[in-house]
């Protein structure tokens, strides 16, 4: 199998695991994904280097993964008070990311965990069988790429 065939043959696997996880597994996975991005940028800090692509892959993931999801009409207080913490965490990268910090991004890190955790115990732990597809216009389809 030549890399190319290999590489679509992984992108469909991937579009398929993700087509069949419900919103909170969903929404799981881009959490595992922003944490596994902002270690990677955490540790590129840690060795003098910029973390370029692992901080804009965590951004984005924040952005459009979590933040853009959020129903502020119907999520109300609940909404509002994680699209604060979305969008100060999304500051806190960039000013890691000028300083240098490590320890901006443990903070970051740190601040995220407890939801992440809370996530973790309300997504059912099986995909849920007769979900609709995910349409290729909803951010956390995108966001699961990463």
């Amino acid at each position: 199998m030549n890399a190319r065939a290999a590489k679509l043959y992984a992108n469909n696997d991937a579009e398929t695991g993700v087509n069949s996880l419900s919103s909170g597994q969903l929404i799981v996975l881009i959490y595992e994904r922003v944490f596994d991005n902002l270690k990677l940028g955490k540790h590129a800090l840690e060795n003098g280097q910029h973390g370029v692509e692992a901080f804009t892959k965590a951004h984005d993931l924040i952005q459009q993964g979590l933040l853009a999801c959020l129903d502020f009409k119907a999520g109300a207080e609940v909404a509002q008070n994680l699209g604060a913490i979305y969008e100060w965490s999304l500051r806190e990268i960039i000013n890691a990311r000028v300083t240098k910090s490590p320890e901006k991004i443990q903070e970051v890190l740190d601040v995220l965990t407890p939801l992440y955790e809370a996530w973790v115990s309300l997504a059912p732990k099986e995909p849920v069988p007769d979900l609709q597809a995910v349409s290729s216009s909803n951010p956390a389809r995108v966001a699961a790429a990463y």
